[in-house]
């Protein structure tokens, strides 16, 4: 998979893994699909594909986002 993006030189199979474990965790908010697909026998292993400032930044751009949109109604 990796050789297919030869033009990203940074990309790795760890990183395509990464990536995929991340998306699991992000569209089904559950730990544990990851952790199986993934084969990690460690929920803590499995919590690493997990961001919580990650999240904590897309909540606070959307509540941004919310105030602009507000305020441009307003005028």
């Amino acid at each position: 998979m990796a050789k297919a993006f030869k033009s990203n030189k940074s990309m790795s199979p760890h990183k395509l893994r990464h990536t995929y474990g991340t998306n699991l965790v992000e569209q089904s908010g559950d730990i544990h699909l990851p952790m199986t697909r993934l084969g990690h026998t460690s929920t803590t292993t499995a919590a690493l594909y997990k961001n919580p400032e990650q999240e904590k930044a897309k909540k606070t751009a959307k509540l941004l986002g919310e105030r602009r949109t507000n305020y441009l109604e307003k005028d």
